[in-house]
């Protein structure tokens, strides 16, 4: 266990929930033990390990059970079954409030869970100008913390939390009432934690681009029980994946249930390209996706590939080379329809993509029976080593900003990217810059 930071075993937490206030009583006086209650499970038989050093995202929607497994790893609560072993200092940002009392002035708060954490006063003192001026709030430090603002409260706990050298750091989604600037400014902070000191961090936010960048592993919790661990970006796009599913969902529940699903196609002849008058499908391209893809049907990818300027299939492609992204598609719909391609590295991050609508072009008009290619001409400016494409097929729902997935493939398209030669780049992407230097 040396090397384990936080082990979690069959974790339940279980709530009794009545219908009326009285049934509570009836049920403890009642005397045949009469059970008025049911049972609520926010945490049901969690298990899993969080190595030291290791930086673990959580996922999950409102009410999946996330701020309490923090609250339960922390010891703010008790599980109902299970059990909890933790090995090292932990520090933990909770939901606002936390561990501060509202009487005291924030600068009182601070030796306050300094004791809490186990450091004498005269160590909070060596540390108290680092807090203060990571903290930035001035002379507010000596009015009690029930006046501060809700950004001023976590400026302070951030700061609090990450300045006593925890071998262990829990954030919850508190850093989402941060202006822009602070939340730059904690990532950066908990980043060199991590580097730096080798810091466990187990991080909960809504947030996956940060997520992704942050976190090596990912936990998906729904309704209570643990739906996937593996590396963060994986999890992540799973989540994603089950977001988009049910906003489908959703959107398509009060339509005609005819023509909205896409046909099982015939089988067919050969299992290798079949290519018609550039459209393209092969029966390995749909078995290599088929566990990466998800949508609501009425359209289909039926292929893709990455192309070189002459056309040629490629799987390597140099720094800045210019590229296409063709698609084939085929519809069993008669309606207007979007495609959409994303570069992901290899944490899911998207790096660059394009939309018709962001290329100048207007939606497709596809009818019932139709096939189609796509093709987008791009450059790719990116950090060496591999990525992946996820395309999508889209139709607008009418609101902005939102859309119905007819079908959607993580990794379509799969590449590597050769490294820049003369100067590397350390960014994920770079574009050309011009530089005028002057003599003052």
């Amino acid at each position: 266990m040396h090397d384990i930071a936080i082990k979690v075993e069959n974790l339940s937490k279980v709530y009794e929930l009545f219908n009326n206030p009285v049934d509570r009583l009836k049920e403890v006086i009642h005397p045949f033990r009469k059970i008025y209650h049911r049972d609520f499970y926010a945490l049901k038989d969690v298990s899993f390990e969080i190595k030291r050093g290791d930086t673990t995202g959580i996922i999950g929607k409102n009410g999946s059970g996330k701020s309490t497994l923090l609250k339960i790893i922390t010891g703010v609560l008790t599980p109902t079954n299970g059990r909890v072993q933790v090995n090292g200092r932990i520090s933990a940002l909770l939901e606002l409030g936390a561990g501060f009392n509202p009487e005291l002035t924030g600068i009182e708060n601070v030796y306050f869970n300094g004791t809490l954490m186990g450091y004498s006063r005269a160590e909070m003192d060596a540390k108290i100008d680092d807090i203060l001026s990571f903290a930035d709030i001035g002379e507010f430090v000596y009015q009690p913390v029930k006046t501060y603002s809700s950004g001023m409260f976590v400026r302070l706990a951030f700061a609090v939390s990450t300045v006593v050298d925890p071998e262990i750091l829990i954030v919850d989604e508190a850093l989402s009432v941060g202006d822009m600037f602070f939340q730059a400014k904690c990532m950066t902070r908990m980043k060199k934690m991590i580097d730096d000191d080798g810091t466990t961090l187990l991080f909960v936010s809504h947030d996956m681009s940060a997520l992704k960048s942050l976190c090596s592993r990912g936990i998906y919790l729904e309704r209570g029980t643990v739906q996937a661990i593996g590396p963060a970006g994986e999890v992540a796009e799973l989540y994603n994946r089950n977001m988009r599913i049910e906003m489908n969902e959703e959107f398509t529940s009060a339509l005609p249930s005819t023509a909205t699903k896409m046909e099982a196609s015939a089988t067919k002849e050969s299992r290798g390209l079949v290519h018609i008058s550039g459209f393209k499908e092969s029966v390995d391209f749909e078995q290599r996706v088929a566990p990466f893809r998800y949508g609501d049907g009425g359209a289909k990818i039926t292929f893709a590939e990455l192309l070189d300027e002459h056309s040629h299939p490629i799987n390597e492609v140099s720094f800045n080379q210019s590229v296409f992204v063709r698609v084939s598609i085929e519809t069993a719909v008669d309606d207007e329809i979007g495609c959409n391609y994303y570069v992901m590295d290899e944490k899911k991050i998207f790096i660059l993509g394009a939309s018709l609508n962001l290329a100048g072009q207007p939606l497709m008009q596809v009818k019932n029976g139709g096939r189609y290619v796509v093709t987008f001409k791009t450059r790719l400016p990116l950090h060496e080593g591999g990525h992946s494409i996820q395309l999508q097929l889209v139709k607008s729902t009418g609101q902005e900003n939102s859309a119905i997935f007819l079908d959607v493939i993580d990794d379509a398209i799969l590449f590597k990217m050769f490294r820049r030669e003369g100067a590397r780049i350390w960014a994920r992407a770079y574009v050309e810059n011009e530089v005028e230097i002057k003599s003052c």
